[in-house]
């Protein structure tokens, strides 16, 4: 088996060396990622340990300047132990996309399948949308200090044939937006916006159309058509050299043909103060919660497909590709206080944080969920996070993280929470990651 495949190889090699030569440029980029990690699970004391790994290989192909194509495959996230065979780990394209420049113009398009984030200032990436998906992007730059972008991106599509589906047309999940931008002297302003569309279809077996995507990370779940519109802005001030000011925040709902409507907003903001031996951070933040009876009165925003970087273990500001119980702060708001980037030895950094955080559901909202992903305003928890990060060659990092969480959550049966045993939660993770 080694010689046949030295023999392809061989072959491929050589018949690439007599085919005439290509002016497209090819450059390779890719990101190893291993995991080991033990721990506790959801608050009941379960304990989990694991080792799991992740790749990404890329590959940029360069016409020129003006027209490139990009395509990425990704093998996992594999655990390992779970495939007996040693053959049938998932590999899946994730992004495979073109970027060209309107001739004469500098308006630059993105067409295909690509990763796509809206402005996030105070957090790492945005609570609405933080995602890979299928669409069109076309950027336009104004001057020196202003830029638009518009956007489509198709979420979801049900084709035909999947199901027998009562309408003659395959409903869709689509999203249209436009994103600004405006930067100053130590002043940068993002204002954005969002409309998305839901089709609705029903099959011959009562089930509806319901892209996972629209529940995994998100929580737009109710029934029927729908109509979707977020405002939201992003704002970074640096008045002076070492302190960044950072605030985003969002308003949004979502109108259902037959379900009750959803609304709600959020706002995060974060201080930073740079020193010689780190960063320190406060971070902050507040989303609006469920009324009583969350069917009936749901008060948070709509998220498409959020991500949040609060903590790294309730939430997921994880070093690795597996990390926190949530990936949005919907229904939370809470305060760290962190020392990033401290550093005492040659190529080993530390950061340090103590996160507060509590529910804004309303109490009696209690059997919705038990502090694993749905918290109330009787629902609070202390997190404290440690992530030591240590070079070991230019591209290769090791990390160690460690995180206690210390709850305090509601187990009033009135509230529909019942007579729980929550117990505290912990986790250790160690990282390699390899990175070119």
């Amino acid at each position: 088996m080694k010689k046949l495949a030295t023999l392809l190889l061989a072959a491929g090699m050589t018949a690439a060396a007599a085919s005439p030569a290509s002016a497209v440029d090819v450059k390779v980029d890719g990101r190893y990622q291993f995991q080991f990690q033990t721990g506790s699970e959801g608050f009941h004391g379960q304990n989990t340990d694991y080792a799991l790994q992740r790749v990404r290989l890329g590959l940029t192909f360069i016409a020129s300047e003006n027209l490139s194509g990009y395509f990425q495959l990704q093998a996992g996230t594999h655990d390992w132990g779970t495939d007996t065979t040693g053959n049938s780990v998932d590999v899946t394209m994730r992004q495979a996309y073109v970027d060209w420049t309107v001739p004469s113009t500098d308006i630059k398009v993105r067409m295909g399948r690509h990763a796509f984030d809206l402005p996030a200032y105070a957090s790492v990436s945005s609570m609405i949308a933080d995602l890979v998906a299928d669409g069109v992007v076309v950027s336009v730059p104004f001057a020196d200090r202003y830029n638009v972008t518009g956007f489509w991106t198709r979420m979801a599509r049900d084709a035909n044939g999947e199901g027998d589906v009562t309408d003659v047309n395959a409903p869709k999940y689509d999203l249209f937006g436009l994103v600004g931008n405006a930067s100053f002297d130590g002043l940068t302003v993002s204002p954005w916006a969002i409309y998305g569309t839901k089709g609705d279809a029903t099959y011959v077996d009562g089930t509806r159309f319901s892209p996972s995507n629209l529940t995994d990370q998100g929580n737009i779940s109710g029934q029927g058509r729908a109509d979707i519109a977020i405002f939201g802005a992003g704002f970074e001030w640096k008045p002076f050299d070492p302190v960044t000011l950072a605030l985003d925040a969002a308003y949004g709902f979502v109108k259902y043909d037959e379900s009750d409507d959803q609304e709600g907003w959020y706002a995060v903001g974060k201080a930073a103060y740079a020193t010689s031996f780190g960063e320190p951070t406060l971070l902050a933040w507040y989303a609006s919660g469920d009324n009583r009876g969350r069917d009936e009165n749901s008060g948070q925003i709509p998220i498409i497909y959020g991500d949040f970087n609060g903590t790294s273990t309730y939430f997921d500001n994880t070093f690795g590709p597996v990390g926190g119980h949530r990936y949005s702060f919907g229904g939370t708001w809470g305060v760290s206080a962190q020392m990033n980037g401290m550093s005492f030895i040659d190529g080993l950094t530390h950061d340090f944080s103590v996160t507060w955080f509590a529910g804004t559901n309303n109490k009696y909202n209690g059997d919705y969920g038990s502090g694993y992903d749905y918290l109330t305003t009787e629902d609070s928890a202390v997190e404290f996070d440690l992530l030591s990060t240590y070079e070991i060659y230019k591209n290769l990092h090791a990390a160690l993280e460690l995180a206690y969480i210390i709850e305090d959550f509601d187990t009033n049966p009135a509230h529909g929470r019942g007579d729980e045993d929550f117990k505290n939660d912990w986790r250790a993770a160690l990282h390699f990651e390899y990175k070119f």
